[in-house]
C-alpha cells in the first residue's frame, strides 16, 4: 500500500509539472493568436490557421501512429531495466517517422498551389502552406524525442518542447513587431513559426542525448511498431481530420476571415484541450503498465482524480464564457465578437468532454486499437456529415457545432469501452 501510495505522489508531481508546462504552452499559443490577430486581422489568422491545421494532418499521417506505440514499447522496456530494446525502439521509430514527414513536405512545397486551390479551395494560403509544410519531419522529430522523455519521466521537459517553446519565441518576436509596428508579409508568420520549431529541435536533440547516454547499445527489437501503429495512425488521423475539414471548408464556403473567426475561439476552447491531453500524454506510460501488471483499480483510481482535477481546472473558464463571451472575444478585436457564439459552444463542448477525459489513452496502452479506430472513424463520419450540413447556411458557428458532435460522442463511447474493460471508474 505505501509503495502505490509513493507512486501515486509521484504521479500527481509529473500531473502539476505537466499541467505547469502546458499552462505555459495554452498562455503563449493564446498570446501568439492574440498577437497575430491584432497585427494581421482576422483574414490572417484565418490564413495562417487554415494552413497549420493542414500541417497538422500531416504531421499525424507521418507519425504513422509511432508516438503512442513508442510510449507503451519504452516504458514496459524501461520497467524491465531493458534499455537496448528502449533504445533500438526509440531509433525505429525516429527513422521511419522522419523519412514519412520528408516524403510529405517533399510533395507539398512541389503541389502547393494545387493543395491550396484544387483540394482545399482557398488560394490564399498557397504560399503559407508551403513554408509551413518545411515543419512536418521537424515536429515529427520533436514529437518522438518527447515520448522517450515522457518514458523517462522527463515530465516538464518533454511537454516543453511539445509546442510551448515555439510559441513562446514566436509571440516575443510578433510583441516586438506590434510595438515597433514593423510592417510583415502575409508569409511572416508561417516562416516564424519554423524558426521556432528549428530551435525546438536543437533543445530536443540535446535533452535526448543526455536521457539515454546512459543506456545500453540498442539490440535487436523483437516487436514490431509499425503493424500496431497503424491501427492507431487510422485513429488518430480519425481526430483530428473533423477539426481540419471543418476548417477548410469553412475557408472554402466562407473565406479566410470566417476561418479565423472560427479560429480564435476553436483558441480559446483548445486551452481546456491542451489540459486534457498533457493529462492523457502524462499518464499513458502509467496506463501501460498498470494494465500489464492487471492492476485496474489503480487504473480507475487514477481516472477519477483526473477527472475531477481537470473539471475544477476548467470551471473558472466555462464560467467566464458564460458570462461574458463578447467581451472575450473583443480582446483579440471589435471583428472577432461575430464568433462568440460559436466560441462558447466548443467551449463548453470542451469541459463536457473533460468528464470522460483520459478514456482514450487507457484504450490504447491496453492494446485495444481495433476499438480505437472503429469508435473514431464513427466519430470522423459524425464530424463530415455535421460540417456538411451546418458549416455552408451558419458558418463559424456550424463548424463549431460539427466539432463538438464528434468529440461528445467519442469521449462517451470511451468511457463505456473502458468500463467494459473491467476498470472501476465510478
Amino acid at each position: 500500500m505505501k509503495l502505490e501510495n509513493f507512486h501515486l505522489r509521484g504521479v500527481r508531481g509529473q500531473m502539476v509539472v505537466g499541467f505547469g508546462v502546458k499552462g505555459l504552452g495554452a498562455a503563449t499559443s493564446f498570446l501568439f493568436t492574440w498577437l497575430l490577430a491584432r497585427i494581421a486581422g482576422a483574414a490572417g489568422v484565418g490564413t495562417f490557421g487554415t494552413s497549420l491545421t493542414t500541417v497538422q494532418l500531416c504531421v499525424t499521417l507521418s507519425l504513422l501512429g509511432l508516438d503512442a506505440i513508442l510510449v507503451r514499447s519504452v516504458s514496459v522496456h524501461l520497467a524491465h531495466d531493458d534499455t537496448g530494446r528502449a533504445r533500438a525502439a526509440a531509433r525505429h521509430a525516429l527513422q521511419m517517422g522522419t523519412s514519412a514527414g520528408i516524403a510529405l513536405t517533399t510533395i507539398i512545397v512541389l503541389f502547393h498551389w494545387q493543395i491550396a486551390v484544387d483540394l482545399i479551395g482557398s488560394p490564399a494560403i498557397a504560399k503559407s502552406l508551403m513554408v509551413l509544410s518545411l515543419i512536418i519531419p521537424i515536429m515529427v522529430y520533436c514529437r518522438l524525442l518527447s515520448t522517450v522523455l515522457r518514458g523517462v519521466k522527463w515530465i516538464g521537459l518533454s511537454q516543453f518542447i511539445d509546442g510551448p517553446l515555439t510559441t513562446s519565441f514566436g509571440s516575443l518576436v510578433l510583441a516586438v513587431v506590434l510595438v515597433m509596428r514593423v510592417p510583415v508579409s502575409a508569409v511572416f508568420p508561417s516562416q516564424l513559426y519554423l524558426v521556432g520549431w528549428l530551435l525546438t529541435a536543437a533543445l530536443a536533440t540535446f535533452l535526448y542525448a543526455r536521457a539515454v547516454r546512459s543506456w545500453q547499445p540498442h539490440t535487436t527489437l523483437d516487436e514490431s511498431l509499425l503493424k500496431p501503429g497503424f491501427l492507431i495512425l487510422v485513429a488518430n488521423l480519425n481526430n483530428v481530420f473533423t477539426d481540419w475539414f471543418a476548417t477548410i471548408m469553412l475557408a472554402a464556403t466562407h473565406g479566410p476571415a470566417e476561418a479565423g473567426l472560427f479560429r480564435v475561439g476553436y483558441q480559446i476552447a483548445a486551452t481546456l484541450k491542451l489540459f486534457s491531453a498533457t493529462s492523457e500524454t502524462i499518464l499513458q506510460p502509467v496506463f501501460a503498465v498498470a494494465y500489464r501488471q492487471g492492476d485496474l483499480r489503480r487504473i480507475g483510481r487514477i481516472l477519477r482524480l483526473t477527472i475531477l482535477g481537470l473539471v475544477l481546472l476548467a470551471s473558472p473558464l466555462a464560467l467566464a464564457v458564460l458570462i461574458a463571451p463578447q467581451l472575450i472575444m473583443r480582446i483579440f478585436g471589435a471583428q472577432f465578437t461575430a464568433g462568440a457564439t460559436a466560441m462558447q459552444i466548443m467551449v463548453l463542448g470542451q469541459v463536457f468532454s473533460l468528464v470522460f477525459a483520459a478514456s482514450g489513452s487507457v484504450l490504447m496502452m491496453a492494446s485495444r486499437e481495433r476499438l480505437t479506430v472503429i469508435l473514431t472513424t464513427i466519430s470522423a463520419v459524425i464530424g463530415t456529415v455535421l460540417s456538411l450540413i451546418f458549416i455552408p447556411p451558419y458558418g463559424a458557428l456550424g463548424a463549431a457545432i460539427a466539432i463538438l458532435g464528434p468529440l461528445l460522442f467519442l469521449r462517451l463511447a470511451s468511457m463505456i469501452a473502458v468500463r467494459r474493460l473491467g476498470v472501476p471508474i465510478f
